[in-house]
């Protein structure tokens, strides 16, 4: 008997250290895992302050916004207040008319869930979408042609994000995103998607399969379903016009990344309201060896002969996708110098071709090309970067009007910066040269010079910049700014704010 009790005696005592020590482990989670994080509040505002010879009246803009982080969860809240006139502001009499004043409301809600296991995220209100949706809504590639170009990414999925700032408004819309912690399986899978109250919807599911630590595969399938507008005067011009409704796109991609190369394929077909439903793929290429490396691109539209010559393709976003082919070379050459400093040199030249139809009524395509060098020197503390570009040169083609000619131009930019542990500095020049079309057509050229000062420790950053337009030699416009920002930072609260006043002149 005397057993039992103490035995009993024993089970009530250590189910009480068992509670105590799960309160213990609770009160250690709760202390390393606050439920709330912190609360984030952003203001930024600009003044245009023009001067008596442009004409124009004072006006401001602002956009405000409130941003609460959770443990589980994000939320978002953002107004704007678009350029205004100081008049109209003063005009507005009653609270009411004032609130009238604000526009492009944005908010969002995130909430995460089961992060050790299935991470899941879910996303309602004014999203923005990108990665594999940009390309559902408009393959075009970009004409930009960095010279010294670092990242080589491939980013699938919807890339949903909660409003921002500056941010704009988006339709009203709710994603979900689930994945597998790849501890538990070698295969990262992931399946994203959205819906939003256009009745317009995305599905995107992907795969990873890591050969070694620096070495992968990954392949995405996207498809989407998008109301097409036709809100071209261009298409009506050219007999191609038809009636607005839902058309599906899809996509696949495939991507294999190593130390020495890297490709990424891209591939679509788009449901079109003509006969044929174009189709468009699209190769990123990098290969690297000792200091030398090369990026390389190429996309296509091999159903262009068979659509209407205005409109090779109409993506989800209803504009037309007018570049119909591309094709990209960018070999650079990088020393790394052994010095307490890790500086590094690095020099590129990039050459783009690019074939585009033009938004006429008598559709021509022009065939244009541009050409980028560029040279950087960094290090911990120093960073110099010289930029020379000259773009729009026609090669082929007959533009049918004067504003369907691209406008060929020559620059060149400066900059140089210096990070220390006090302060940050960065300076920034820029001279383009825009030659006559004709020999009646003025000389144009602008100027441009930026001067950025931070200071980490004050939490502050001021900026200036000017910028200047010739024609014929003299001064067609003129713009001065000036701003400053500061950052707020305590454990649970945080603000930002951003102010700057232009002069137009």
């Amino acid at each position: 008997m005397k057993k039992i009790e103490l035995m009993r005696g024993c089970f009530r005592t250590g189910r009480r250290i068992i509670f105590c020590l799960m309160l213990g482990f609770s009160a250690v989670a709760a202390k390393s895992e606050p439920i709330f994080n912190y609360a984030e509040y952003k203001l930024s505002s600009a003044v245009t302050i023009p001067t008596e010879e442009t004409g124009k009246k004072d006006a401001v803009g602002a956009s405000s916004g409130l941003k609460l982080s959770f443990r589980d969860a994000d939320v978002r809240s953002y107004v704007t207040l678009p350029k205004t006139e100081f008049e109209a502001i003063k005009n507005a009499s009653s609270f009411s008319e004032k609130l009238d004043l604000l526009q492009d409301v944005r908010y969002g809600a995130g909430i995460f869930l089961f992060k050790t296991t299935v991470p899941t995220t879910i996303k309602i209100g004014h999203n923005t979408y990108a990665k594999s949706v940009s390309k559902l809504k408009n393959p075009s590639p970009s004409s930009i042609a960095n010279p010294l170009s670092k990242s080589f990414a491939f980013s699938t999925g919807t890339g949903a994000s909660l409003p921002t700032l500056t941010s704009s408004v988006q339709p009203l819309s709710c994603s979900v995103s689930v994945k597998n912690d790849e501890k538990i399986f070698p295969i990262l899978f992931a399946a994203e998607g959205f819906f939003n109250e256009d009745k317009e919807s995305v599905v995107s599911v992907s795969a990873q399969f890591k050969i070694s630590r620096s070495v992968f595969i990954q392949s995405a399938l996207s498809c989407g379903r998008f109301f097409i507008e036709n809100n071209s005067t261009i298409l009506a011009k050219n007999n191609a016009e038809f009636d607005a409704d839902f058309f599906y796109s899809g996509l696949a991609e495939l991507c294999f990344h190593s130390p020495f190369f890297k490709i990424n394929f891209f591939s679509g077909i788009q449901e079109s309201p003509y006969e044929v439903n174009p189709f468009w793929f699209k190769i990123d290429g990098r290969t690297s060896f000792n200091i030398f490396l090369l990026n390389f691109s190429y996309f296509a539209i091999p159903t262009t002969k068979n659509s209407p010559n205005v409109a090779p393709l109409i993506g989800g976003s209803s504009s037309i996708c007018r570049t119909v082919e591309q094709a990209s070379i960018n070999p650079q050459v990088i020393f790394l110098f052994d010095d307490k400093n890790a500086s590094a040199l690095r020099l590129g030249f990039s050459a783009l071709e690019n074939w585009k139809v033009t938004a006429t009524n008598i559709p021509v395509q022009l065939n244009t090309a541009k050409l980028r060098a560029g040279a950087s020197y960094e290090s911990r503390f120093f960073a110099v970067n010289l930029d020379w570009t000259h773009a729009n040169i026609l090669r082929d083609g007959e533009p049918p009007t004067k504003s369907s000619t691209p406008e060929e131009y020559q620059s060149v930019s400066l900059s140089g910066s210096y990070s220390g542990t006090c302060a940050r500095f960065s300076v920034s020049g820029n001279y383009a040269h825009y030659p006559p079309v004709t020999d009646s057509a003025a000389k144009k050229e602008t100027t441009s010079a930026d001067f950025k000062a931070a200071f980490p420790k004050l939490n502050l950053v001021t900026q200036t910049g000017i910028e200047l337009t010739f024609k014929d030699g003299e001064r067609y416009a003129g713009n001065f700014s000036v701003g400053a920002s500061y950052i707020f930072k305590r454990k649970y609260i945080r603000a930002a704010m951003k102010a700057e006043v232009m002069i137009p002149f």
